[in-house]
Order: structure tokens, then C-alpha cells, then sequence
């Protein structure tokens, strides 16, 4: 009987380890979240989406903008804080500010999507090179900056 439990304790530990690890128990990849290990860049959405991951202050966001043209446009964000998911990004707010000065920086209040997962739909009025520009706040009340700029497609 004890055998059996340990058994299953370990089993838990390694679906529960490939989990985190954005794997599956056989050592597959998740499905729909294709990581480039070539590149270490963070690679989900559609053909025409834009990611990337960036750092600050030893937390990485990875960033999807799907689809990376005018129009309606999801932005998601999945945080790894230092020490790993434990400790948790609170909430997300940015900016899209154009290249052309005629036309008005778009504020982006993100919403949490579960744990360090967050996303905002927009829509982009105009093609060319936007900037993108977030403040993530931890649950200890850090705060981490980012600037990535990004090419919409008409």
C-alpha cells in the first residue's frame, strides 16, 4: 500500500514538473505553445503575429501581438518573475504610442488571465512602427518597465 502511494506521489510530481516546464508527462511540447529553442524567443499566435521576450529587473515577459496588423489586436503577456510563477505580477498597464505625432497614444489597461498571464484587445488604426511600453507590478510592489517597438502591417 505504501509503495502505491509513493508511486502516486511521484507520478503527481512529474505531471505537476512537465507542466511547469511547458511540457506534457511524455516530454512533448504543450500544445499551442511552440517555444523556438534555436532562438530562445517566445513564439505563440498566428502567421502574422509579432513576439518577442524581453527583460527587466530579472523578470522575463513574453509578448504576443497576434495578428501584428491594423486593425483588431490581442496583446498577451505571460510573466516569470525571479524564483519562478510564485511570485506574481499584480497587474499590467502600457502604452501604444505611434510613430506619427498626429495621432493619439493608445492606453492599455491589461486583464488577468490566471497566473502572470495577462491580455488587452485593441484595435490599430494605422500601419507602421508603434511603440509598445508596459509596467508590470509584482505582489511585493516592484515594478518592472518595457519598450519594444512593433511593425503593423496594412
Amino acid at each position: 500500500m505504501l509503495r502505491r502511494v509513493i508511486a502516486g506521489g511521484v507520478w503527481c510530481c512529474v505531471v505537476v514538473l512537465a507542466g511547469a516546464c511547458g511540457g506534457n508527462a511524455d516530454g512533448s511540447a504543450s500544445a499551442g505553445h511552440n517555444h523556438s529553442g534555436a532562438s530562445g524567443v517566445h513564439d505563440h499566435g498566428g502567421k502574422d503575429a509579432f513576439n518577442t521576450s524581453l527583460v527587466s529587473d530579472d523578470v522575463i515577459a513574453n509578448v504576443t501581438v497576434d495578428p501584428a496588423k491594423t486593425g483588431n489586436v490581442e496583446i498577451h503577456m505571460e510573466f516569470t518573475p525571479p524564483g519562478g510563477s510564485l511570485l506574481q505580477v499584480t497587474s499590467v498597464v502600457g502604452n501604444l504610442i505611434p510613430s506619427d505625432t498626429a495621432l493619439s497614444t493608445m492606453i492599455l489597461w491589461f486583464e488577468k488571465d490566471g497566473s502572470n498571464h495577462f491580455h488587452y484587445e485593441v484595435s490599430v488604426p494605422t500601419s507602421g512602427k508603434w511603440t509598445l511600453e508596459f509596467d508590470a507590478t509584482l505582489e511585493d510592489g516592484s515594478t518592472a518597465l518595457y519598450t519594444t517597438p512593433v511593425m503593423f502591417e496594412s
